[in-house]
């Protein structure tokens, strides 16, 4: 049984990640002492917007989620260049899974502080809850190399990676992620599914087997650390066949290597396909035969005697 890839709902786009805005005081502010200026009027407006934020931002922390929205949107009414407004706005939203007007206000903050990188993020995940994964996945791109010791958006990336089948670009962020979270079964299983569904059987292999020391009651772990074995085996008898192969048709008169070979093909039979297994045997046949034929006194003749004694009846 394969377990569902981990997506991760990233926590690093909070109500933390933007400054809440002080008060202003309660006048406006004082002439530089000695200037004789009369102080200069603030704009009502202004202050309206910096209360409705502040009233957005408690609201969101209680997770009332429409009066946040109100409030925001009042906020960058009154104030359209108050990022920290648009940003928040944008969190709210996506709590109450919109994710279009979320981009919208994502994408006004970043107008205004391009350098967010939470916004940046927020944008990410927005267009990734809107569906659109090449959108999501050109933001992280960008936000990678920002937050290099943050493992959350590699995750995300790698989850958008498996999504569009690209394996292995998921199991490089999956790596990462897993150098940042050691001690993270899941994610050591995350990056073995992503290795292998790659080809990348070592990382496969080193995965499952960390995984399964971090959580050894993980079945689903114990059970594609076998899978993954097989495979290497497989792998390994292939590039056995092939190499025994080649020393024949290097020399064509070492009979050890004819041996050998007739020993791969059987062990390639009993661990490849069904409907190949005849092939694969006569092959293994031929071998022994071409080896009687050049080592009759070898030690191992007798042995050769009896897999071709015992091959025949099967491949005819």
């Amino acid at each position: 049984m394969m377990r569902a890839l981990l997506v991760l709902i990233l926590v690093a786009v909070s109500v933390a990640g933007a400054p809440a805005a002080e008060p202003p005081p309660a006048g406006p502010p004082a002439a530089p002492s000695g200037s004789g200026q009369a102080p200069e009027a603030v704009d009502p407006r202004l202050l309206e917007a910096l209360q409705r934020y502040n009233g957005g931002t408690a609201a969101l922390q209680r997770h009332e989620l429409e009066s946040a929205v109100s409030q925001f949107r009042q906020a960058v009414r009154l104030d359209p260049t108050l990022a920290d407004a648009h940003h928040n706005l944008g969190i709210a939203l996506l709590e109450l899974r919109q994710p279009g007007p979320a981009i919208e206000a994502f994408q006004r903050a970043l107008v205004l502080a391009p350098d967010r990188v939470e916004s940046r993020l927020g944008l990410a995940m927005a267009f990734r809850d809107s569906g659109e994964t090449s959108r999501a996945i050109a933001e992280l791109v960008q936000i990678v190399p920002k937050r290099a010791d943050d493992p959350e958006p590699r995750l995300m990336l790698a989850a958008l990676y498996v999504k569009t089948g690209q394996p292995r670009a998921a199991a490089e962020q999956f790596r990462e992620a897993a150098r940042l979270l050691p001690n993270d079964a899941a994610i050591r299983f995350q990056l073995g599914l992503a290795a292998m569904e790659a080809g990348e059987l070592d990382w496969a292999l080193e995965a499952f087997r960390m995984a399964t020391t971090l959580d050894p009651a993980d079945a689903d772990a114990q059970y594609n650390l076998g899978v993954v074995m097989g495979a290497k085996i497989r792998a390994l008898v292939d590039e056995k066949v092939s190499t025994y192969r080649r020393a024949v048709e290097l020399r064509p008169d070492l009979a050890d290597a004819h041996y050998q070979l007739g020993v791969a093909y059987i062990q390639k039979a009993q661990l490849g396909r069904v409907e190949e297994k005849r092939a694969l045997l006569q092959l293994a046949l031929e071998e022994f035969r071409i080896f009687e034929r050049f080592a009759p006194n070898d030690p191992k003749a007798a042995a050769a005697t009896h897999n071709i004694q015992v091959l025949e009846p099967q491949v005819k």
